[in-house]
Formats: C-alpha cells, sequence, structure tokens
C-alpha cells in the first residue's frame, strides 16, 4: 500500500512540474547593446554583417551619449556602424508605423523603370528642361562619416567628386519619376555642398546630440528644397521645385544612400 502511495504521489509532482513548466511565461529576447557591437568588431566582423545584425535585432539598448559614441569609435566600431545604431536607436524611440510593404532591391537585371513588389524601380530619373528636351538621370552611390563637434555629432553623406556630370543652366528643372506611390518622403530634393579637400559632395543628414538624435536616416532640413508633385499618369508622377535653385550642387536622395545626382552652372 505504501509503494502504491508513494508512486501516485511521484506522479503528482512530475505533473505539477510540467504544468509549471508550461505556465512559465517565454524569456524575453536580450536587447543588442554596445559591448555587443564592440564584440563583434573586435572579433573582426565586417561591417555589412554587424550592420545586417542591428537590422535585424528585436530589440536593442544602445548608450548613444558623445561619451558612448567616442567610446565605440576607440573601440574599432566604423562610422557606418555607429550611423546604424544610432538609426536603431532613434526608429526604437518611435511609435511603431502601420504595417507596409517594403521596398525589394530592384534586381540587377531590371529594366530601369520596372515595377517590382508593388513599388517601381528609381533606376532611372528624367530631368525635363526648358524647351521639352529632357536628360536621364542615375544614381550614384554616397557614404557615411561623422564629425564630433563639441556635444553635437554630425551625420553626412558624401559622394566622390566636386561636381556632377549631368550639367543644366535651366534653374527650375521638373523631374519625372516612375512609382506607384507619391515620392514625397521617398525622394528628397536636396543641395549638396562642395567638400574641396575631401573631393566628394556631402549632404547633411540628421545629427545627434547630447539628449537625442534629430532627423536620422534622411537629409538635414536646411538641406531639403521643397517640391510640388502631381500625378502625370498611372505610376508617373512630376516634381517641381518651389522655387529657381541657385548655381550649384544638387541632387534627388533615396533611402539607402543614392542619389540622382545634378549641376546648376550659372
Amino acid at each position: 500500500m505504501k509503494r502504491v502511495v508513494a508512486l501516485v504521489m511521484s506522479v503528482c509532482v512530475v505533473m505539477a512540474g510540467a504544468s509549471l513548466v508550461l505556465a512559465a511565461p517565454a524569456g524575453q529576447v536580450k536587447p543588442l547593446t554596445n559591448a555587443d557591437i564592440v564584440a563583434l568588431a573586435k572579433a573582426g566582423m565586417g561591417d555589412a554583417v554587424i550592420i545586417a545584425k542591428i537590422q535585424q535585432a528585436a530589440a536593442a539598448n544602445f548608450k548613444l551619449e558623445v561619451a558612448d559614441l567616442k567610446t565605440l569609435k576607440s573601440s574599432g566600431v566604423s562610422d557606418a556602424v555607429i550611423s546604424e545604431m544610432l538609426k536603431k536607436d532613434t526608429a526604437s524611440s518611435e511609435p511603431a508605423p502601420a504595417p507596409a510593404p517594403s521596398r525589394p532591391a530592384p534586381a540587377a537585371t531590371a529594366p530601369p523603370g520596372a515595377t517590382v513588389g508593388g513599388y517601381t524601380d528609381f533606376g532611372v530619373v528624367t530631368m525635363v528642361l526648358k524647351g521639352g528636351k529632357s536628360v536621364s538621370l542615375r544614381s550614384v552611390a554616397g557614404t557615411i562619416s561623422t564629425t564630433f563637434a563639441y556635444v553635437t555629432t554630425l551625420v553626412h553623406c558624401n559622394y566622390d567628386g566636386l561636381k556632377a556630370d549631368v550639367r543644366t543652366s535651366d534653374r527650375r528643372p521638373t523631374f519625372v519619376v516612375r512609382s506607384s506611390k507619391s515620392p514625397k518622403g521617398r525622394l528628397y530634393l536636396v543641395t549638396a555642398e562642395i567638400d574641396t579637400p575631401n573631393n566628394v559632395r556631402s549632404v547633411k543628414m540628421g545629427n545627434s546630440r547630447l539628449f537625442g538624435s534629430k532627423n536620422i536616416g534622411a537629409p538635414d532640413s536646411s538641406n531639403q528644397i521643397e517640391y510640388d508633385v502631381v500625378a502625370e499618369g498611372p505610376d508617373t508622377w512630376r516634381m517641381t521645385p518651389k522655387k529657381d535653385l541657385a548655381p550649384g550642387e544638387y541632387g534627388l536622395w533615396l533611402q539607402g544612400n543614392e542619389m540622382f545626382d545634378f549641376g546648376i552652372d550659372g
């Protein structure tokens, strides 16, 4: 009889233990930290790998005050990775946007203007000048740089060369783009400052201050030029600057650090 009672009690204990395991909440995902990024950098992981890890992280708890940024830099973390950390930190502090289809990277074989996954490939932007003449603009890739200025970290996107290959004297050209949605908030008309010592044209992005970040992931408002946009047909939009453009270097900046560059001659 004692053996039967002991067996029943053992079964009850096992079942109770199983119930506790089933009722236990799943452990939370550990957020990515500065120490994780430094460890990856010191392990010799390339920028592409570390940036992919940041983008895929379900949560991040980065410390990005000025002192933290200096420590990251001195620990061997690159400017590109620090910029991605700033983007992730800003995104995690904002309300989650409504779900929307992501714009896939266009296939290398896709023809300019081909619609892919609900969006149209910005392979070519057409600049229309006075008299109806048109010029095709193709994008150039930029690189990110950061500069520490006392309590502010300035972020710039840089493009090789002091002048764009495409030039015009038309002070108010228009731009025709193919897209399933309005280019507003996706294409920015921007000025590009000439940085002669570094032989680049530079577009100022957001910046990180002592108590937060501003405009990370898009051109700074001081570099943006307002434009009107109208639909000209199915998946076709015309962008027109709201004012004449002074002589200088310009571009249509696309998220991902690409820019359809052009210059205005005096």
